[in-house]
């Protein structure tokens, strides 16, 4: 399993200010959390409604 550090890192370097994020993985980012506004989300559909700004 991947570090959730590793894709938060590569997408901030190109230039993200927001992440998505599973809830289980909500523990795994407080390293970066001070660099990026983590969304969280419950299930995928939650997800792309985050992602298009609907909620």
């Amino acid at each position: 399993m991947h570090s959730l550090a590793e894709p938060l890192q590569m997408a901030m370097d190109n230039g993200a200010r927001r992440a998505l994020v599973p809830l289980e993985n909500k523990r795994n980012f407080l390293e970066i959390i001070e660099r990026v506004d983590p969304v969280f989300f419950s299930d995928p559909l939650m997800a792309a409604l985050k992602a298009l700004g609907m909620t």
